[in-house]
């Protein structure tokens, strides 16, 4: 789980980050508009978005800082199922669990016991999960192809909303022979710090057990519902 500095504002920032970055892709893509020559990259983005229904993955999370400091490393698992259910696990260095079934979002911190319970409609915004979850991407998004690099198709996505927690978003694409694979996620929030995301041991479209996208509070934790969801 993300262990950021304790400055103002920084556990909200936290929190949105985690349910931003948690709720990757996970509804039906809206078409985007007809694409220029340059554009290449938006449309192995909108490829993505189509063909991909559900996947599996391990991810190592760096963040850096501009004011310095040692990188924050962490690590886990990530599902998700179209239209939006997910698990995103942080394994290392600390355990959270963020689990939404599409309609709820349970965010399970193991040190603290308590379990955060919300709306997913409400922790939408202008987050990466808007960017891919079908929203209106021209209206919240402007979307820019990058140059390539690292052997990946980039595409950079900056919210027209002014208070968006995120600065941009950079998605790191490659196409490859089992389809389009998101490798990488590179994200600049409000505290100016860069989280860098790679995803390894990819399945694509796997078939999901019953229940795989629900979560039960331990007993005995905390349960907390924050105004309004």
């Amino acid at each position: 789980m993300f262990r950021f500095p304790a400055e103002p504002g920084a556990s909200a920032a936290r929190r949105r980050c985690l349910r931003g970055l948690a709720l990757l892709g996970l509804a039906a893509a809206a078409p985007l508009p007809a694409l220029a020559a340059g554009d290449a990259p938006v449309a192995l983005l909108q490829r993505w978005l189509h063909e991909t229904h559900g996947a599996t993955a391990d991810f190592t999370q760096r963040i850096v800082a501009d004011k310095g400091g040692a990188p924050q490393l962490s690590s886990g698992t990530f599902s998700f199922e179209r239209p939006g259910r997910f698990r995103w696990e942080y394994l290392k260095p600390y355990r959270q669990d963020i689990v939404s079934d599409g309609d709820t979002i349970w965010t399970y911190d193991h040190d603290l016991d308590q379990v955060t319970i919300s709306s997913q409609a409400q922790a939408l915004g202008s987050t990466p999960a808007a960017l891919l979850s079908g929203a209106d991407v021209q209206r919240l998004f402007a979307l820019q192809a990058l140059p390539a690099h690292d052997g990946l198709q980039w595409v950079q996505a900056t919210p027209r909303a002014s208070d968006s927690s995120f600065v941009w978003v950079r998605l790191g694409l490659r196409d490859a022979a089992q389809g389009v694979e998101l490798e990488q996620m590179q994200l600049r929030d409000a505290f100016r710090r860069t989280s860098t995301i790679r995803f390894t041991a990819q399945r694509v479209n796997p078939k999901f057990a019953p229940g795989s996208f629900h979560f039960t509070p331990p007993p005995g934790a905390a349960v907390i519902r924050p105004e309004g969801s």
